[in-house]
C-alpha cells in the first residue's frame, strides 16, 4: 500500500468519516458529564467508548491515505460459513471467558428465571411456604402475585433460551440465534442483488465483525434473538409471495414477543412505509394490521387470557389499573430518557468502522433507474427512527436497543459499496473490507471485551463470596455500591444464604429473620474492596434502609460478609 494521488470516493469518505467520529467523541466527551453526569452512560462513554470511537476515528483518517487497489471481493461462500462457525464459537467461549457465565444485568436474571421455570415445564418458579413475605426481596421487580416468580417481560426470548437449555447450556442460545440471523441476512441479501455476491458478502462480513454482536451473543440478552428474528423476518419478505408474508407474519409475532414489543415494530416500520410509497399500499396495510395484531395478542391476549388461564386471575390489587391514555402518556414519557450523543458513540465505537460510513452512502440511494423507491427506502426509515429513539439502556454491550437494526444497517452499508463501485466505476478493493475486519479484530473486539469483562469482574466475584458466605441470610444494601441490589436473585436451588435485597425486607422480616437464623450484611464495607464503584442509590427505599439498618443495630444483628 502506498498514499494515493488521484482523487477518489472511497478516499473522501473515509477521511469525512474518520473526522465525523473524532467530532462526536469530542462533542460526546464535554456533553456527556453535563447532560448525565455520574451515570452508567458517563461511566461507559469515558471508561470505554473514548477510546473505541477515538481510535476508530484515527484508523478512519489513516486508512483514507492508502490505496488497496481494485483486487474484488471473492465470491466464495465456505470462507464466510467458516467464519460464521469461528465467530460463533467465540460467543460461546466468550460466555466463560469474558462474561463468567454471570448475568450482570436485571434483564439477564429475569430472562433466566422465566428460561429455567419454562425448561422445566412451568409457568412460574413457586415461591416456598414460608418465604411468601420475603419474595420481592429475594427476586426483586419480579411478579409475585400468583405466589410463584414470574418474568415481568414477554416469554419467546426465554422461551428460546429455555429450549437451548434442554439442549444442555442455555449459554447455547446466543452462539445458534447468531448463526440463525447470519443465515437470515445472507439470504436477505442474495434476494436483493440475485446477480451480486459482493454486496452479500459484505453485509455478512460488517456483521461478523460487529463487537456489539458478537458480545451480546455471549449473554442472556434478547438482543441476539431480535437480530436473529428480524433477518429471518426480512428473507421472508422478500419473497415477495403469500407463503413469504405468511411466514413473516408469523416470526413478527414472534419476535415482538421477545423482550418488549416495540423493538419489532421499529423494524418493520420502514418497510410499511417502502410499500406505501412504492405503491403496493394493501402489503402497507397487512403489515400495519399485523402490528396492531402483535400490540393485541401481547398487550391483552397474554397477559389476561393466557397468563390467567395458567397463573389464575390475580389477586385483588391494592392500586387501580391505568387507564389506557395514562398508559400511552407513561410510555410517553420515555422521550425524557432520551440519550442521542451518548448512544450514538457507544452503537458506532462497537461497530466495524465501515458499517456506518457504508450505510450512510447506501441511503442516500434510494431510487431506481426509473425513479422508484428502493428497499433501501425501508432500511433507511427504520434505521432513522431507531436512531432518533435511543434512549438510556441501562447496561449493555454497544447501544443494545438497535440491535435489532443491526440487519438494516448491514444491507445498507451494502448498498453503499454498490453505489461506490458503480461511482468509481470499478470494483471496489477487497482490501479495504479486509483492513477494517482486521482493526475489529485486533483492537475493537479484543479492548471492548477486556473493558466489559473489567467491569463485570468484580460484580461476579461479590456473588461467589455471597454465595459462600458463612450465613443463613445475607441482607445486601443497595446504597453501598453502583448496581449491587442486582446481585440479589434466585438461579438454582434455594439454598443457604438466602440473598435478600434489604429495601423490599419489611421491620417485622428483620425482627423474624434475627430471632432465629445467623445474618450478615454485604455493603460498602465489602464492595469497595471487591472492585465494584460507587454510587447506590436507594432511592424511594432510603428512609427504610436507614431504619432497618437502625433496628439492626438495637438487634446486634448482622455481621459483615467476609471476603478473604
Amino acid at each position: 500500500m502506498e498514499p494515493i494521488a488521484n482523487a477518489d470516493p472511497i478516499q473522501s469518505l473515509l477521511l469525512r468519516s474518520g473526522i465525523a467520529a473524532l467530532l462526536l467523541c469530542g462533542f460526546a466527551a464535554v456533553t456527556i458529564p453535563y447532560a448525565v453526569p455520574n451515570t452508567l452512560m458517563d461511566y461507559y462513554f469515558f471508561h470505554q467508548d473514548v477510546w473505541l470511537l477515538g481510535v476508530g476515528g484515527l484508523m478512519l483518517c489513516v486508512t483514507s491515505r492508502l490505496a488497496f487497489g481494485s483486487r474484488a471481493l471473492p465470491t466464495r461462500t465456505w470462507p464466510l460459513v467458516v467464519a460464521v462457525t469461528i465467530v460463533a464459537l467465540l460467543a460461546y467461549v466468550g460466555s466463560f471467558v469474558v462474561m463468567q457465565r454471570y448475568a450482570l444485568s436485571r434483564d439477564e436474571v429475569m430472562a433466566d428465571l422465566a428460561a429455567a421455570y419454562f425448561r422445566d415445564g412451568l409457568a412460574g418458579r413457586p415461591v416456598p411456604a414460608g418465604w411468601q413475605t420475603l419474595a420481592s426481596a429475594m427476586m426483586p421487580w419480579a411478579d409475585t402475585a400468583h405466589g410463584l416468580w414470574t418474568s415481568n417481560y414477554l416469554p419467546v426470548g426465554s422461551l428460546l433460551r429455555g429450549g437451548a437449555w434442554l439442549l444442555g447450556d442455555p449459554f447455547l442460545a446466543g452462539p445458534l440465534l447468531l448463526v440463525v440471523g447470519c443465515g437470515g441476512l445472507w439470504v436477505s441479501a442474495r434476494k436483493i442483488w440475485p446477480e451480486r455476491v459482493e454486496p452479500a458478502v459484505v453485509a455478512l462480513v460488517l456483521a461478523l465483525s460487529s463487537t456489539q454482536l458478537l458480545a451480546n451473543a455471549m449473554t442472556a440478552y434478547a438482543m441476539t434473538a431480535h437480530f436473529a428474528l428480524n433477518a429471518v423476518w426480512l428473507a421472508c419478505y422478500l419473497r415477495r409471495d403469500a407463503r413469504g408474508h405468511a411466514a413473516a407474519i408469523v416470526i413478527g409475532l414472534l419476535a415482538t414477543g421477545l423482550h418488549q414489543v416495540q423493538f419489532h415494530i421499529l423494524f418493520v416500520s420502514g418497510f410499511i412505509v417502502w410499500d406505501f410509497v412504492g405503491g403496493r399500499r394493501r402489503t402497507a396495510l397487512l403489515y400495519l394490521g399485523a402490528c396492531l395484531g402483535y400490540l393485541l395478542v401481547w398487550g391483552w391476549l397474554y397477559p389476561d387470557v393466557i397468563l390467567r388461564w395458567a397463573l389464575g386471575p390475580p389477586p385483588r390489587s391494592t392500586e387501580p389499573a391505568l387507564p389506557f391514555g395514562a398508559l400511552l402518556m407513561k410510555f410517553a414519557g420515555r422521550i425524557g430518557d432520551l440519550q442521542p450523543i451518548s448512544s450514538l458513540a457507544r452503537f458506532a465505537a462497537w461497530q466495524n468502522i465501515l458499517l456506518l460510513p457504508l450505510a450512510f452512502v447506501g441511503a442516500r440511494d434510494l431510487r431506481d433507474a426509473e425513479g422508484r423507491p428502493t428497499i433501501m427506502v425501508a432500511f433507511a426509515v427504520s434505521c432513522t427512527v431507531g436512531l432518533l429513539s435511543m434512549v438510556y439502556q441501562g447496561h449493555g454491550y454497544g447501544y443494545r436497543y438497535l440491535h435489532g437494526l443491526i440487519p438494516c444497517f448491514c444491507l445498507l452499508a451494502a448498498g453503499g459499496w454498490v453505489r461506490l463501485s458503480e461511482a468509481r466505476g470499478r470494483p471496489m478493493p477487497a482490501a479495504l473490507l479486509w483492513v477494517s475486519c482486521a482493526f475489529a479484530l485486533v483492537f475493537t473486539a479484543p479492548v471492548a471485551l477486556t473493558l466489559s469483562h473489567r467491569f463485570l469482574h468484580p460484580y461476579a466475584t461479590a456473588y461467589r463470596v455471597l454465595r459462600a458466605a458463612p450465613a443463613d441470610v445475607v441482607l445486601v444494601d443497595g446504597r453501598g455500591g453502583a448496581f449491587i441490589e442486582d446481585l440479589v436473585r434466585i438461579d438454582g436451588p434455594i439454598a443457604r444464604p438466602v440473598l435478600l435485597d434489604m429495601s423490599f425486607v419489611s421491620l417485622a422480616d428483620l425482627r423474624r429473620l434475627c430471632a432465629g437464623n445467623r445474618v450478615m450484611i454485604f455493603d460498602q464495607i465489602q464492595a469497595r474492596p471487591l472492585g465494584i464503584p460507587a454510587g447506590g442509590d436507594a432511592g424511594k427505599y432510603e428512609r427504610h434502609l436507614v431504619a432497618g439498618r437502625a433496628l439492626l443495630d438495637r438487634l446486634h444483628c448482622g455481621q459483615p460478609v467476609p471476603i478473604s
